[in-house]
């Protein structure tokens, strides 16, 4: 194919139509998906993989829990609803580490918890 006009094109006063692509890419075209260069992605510093995890809160509380993060998270430094979640059980946590464990972490416990109320002892 070639850059030469097409004879079905009359003489308007318009360029030639052009039948091949340009040679060059255009300047923005390696902003559009498909055409980025792929450059290897960095590891996150994060220390352990993240896992998903399903509980069940007061809506009050949670919507509590929101309100604080929406209107403190820059200040805080909360990337992320998740960071700020990941945040206040590890303040827990080690609350209670240090309260019943003498600050030593416990053993880590990757087995399924029990689910549903626990029963009272009689």
């Amino acid at each position: 194919m070639s850059a030469e006009p097409t004879s079905s094109r009359p003489a308007l006063g318009l360029p030639p139509r052009r039948t091949a692509a340009p040679v060059a890419e255009a300047p923005l075209a390696r902003m559009l998906p498909g055409h980025r260069p792929e450059t290897p992605k960095k590891a996150d510093p994060k220390d352990t993989e993240t896992a998903n995890m399903t509980v069940s809160i007061p809506a009050a509380l949670r919507n509590r829990a929101r309100a604080a993060y929406r209107a403190t998270s820059y200040a805080e430094g909360d990337n992320t609803w998740s960071h700020f979640v990941a945040k206040a059980i590890e303040a827990e946590t080690a609350r209670r580490e240090a309260e019943h464990n003498g600050g030593a972490m416990y053993p880590s416990w990757g087995e399924n918890l029990p689910g549903g109320r626990r029963l009272k002892d009689s």
